[in-house]
């Protein structure tokens, strides 16, 4: 489900950005500050849903929900706003719902649970969350693995964005400096059945990929901060504040590189 937010006020575009992701765990919220930005994504990425504040200097949300519309008629449009006056000219561009700040958390789910167009989320898809700790979401909470080194070897595939890596390489990664012996292969071997154990059970077993006894991970199956990151996305963008994975120490490359890189 991609769901934008468009608010020219910062502080209410974060504030409505967390209630969202908190209610709904694999959505991929975008925010802007500018409507120009917003038309823009929504000209490259279909828009599921779009929450629009109406008073914005740049231009009106009743404006931008119409252009938005003809962009992708199936967008559901919620109006979020401090004035009541325009609550009939929203419904005359069949709003899904018009809600008054601040917003209560009831208000909010009740919006998104009667969306005039129905949007159904992936059920293999899952969140991935790389910037702080690594940590994975399915549809009902995080995703939890009988082992950390289970959890550990699909941080680094996920950190390889797609390439695969060898047994030998993985097992370097978990015990470092240690002979990559037999005793050690048969470990590597449980650790990656319980990893994949772990995503099968909430539908989500197609993330990782096998060949020749290499490892990876499909970057399509999964959103990621990450990966959003790299793509642009202004939520991703916002939300990395200097740390990476800093639960694992053969991260901190990557760390040096988003560093530098902003």
């Amino acid at each position: 489900m991609n769901i934008i937010v468009v608010d020219d006020e910062a502080l209410a575009l974060r504030t409505l950005i967390k209630a969202i992701t908190n209610l709904i765990n694999l959505a991929n919220v975008v925010g802007f500050e500018f409507p120009e930005d917003a038309l823009t994504y929504a000209g490259k990425n279909r828009v599921d849903v779009a929450f629009l504040d109406i008073e914005m200097a740049e231009m009106n949300g009743l404006f931008l929900a119409k252009k938005l519309k003809d962009i992708y008629g199936d967008t559901n449009i919620i109006f979020v706003t401090g004035h009541s006056q325009y609550a009939l000219d929203a419904f005359s561009v069949h709003a899904s719902d018009y809600l008054l700040k601040p917003v209560s958390m009831k208000r909010l789910t009740d919006a998104l649970e009667n969306l005039r167009k129905n949007v159904e989320l992936p059920k293999a898809m899952i969140r991935i969350k790389c910037f702080g700790n690594f940590e994975v979401f399915a549809e009902k909470g995080p995703l939890t693995f009988k082992r950390t080194k289970s959890k550990e070897i699909l941080a680094y595939l996920v950190d390889r964005k797609g390439a695969l890596a060898s047994t030998r390489e993985i097992a370097a990664i978990l015990w470092e400096d240690a002979a990559y012996d037999r005793n050690k292969q048969k470990q590597l071997n449980v650790l990656i059945a319980e990893m994949i154990s772990a995503l099968r059970e909430v539908g989500a077993g197609n993330l990782v990929v096998k060949k020749w006894g290499y490892y990876g991970v499909d970057p399509t199956q999964c959103y990621c901060d990450y990966y959003a990151y790299e793509s642009g996305n202004m939520q991703a963008v916002n939300s990395y504040h200097g740390e990476y994975m800093v639960n694992y120490s053969w991260a901190e490359f990557t760390a040096g590189w988003l560093t530098n890189k902003e």
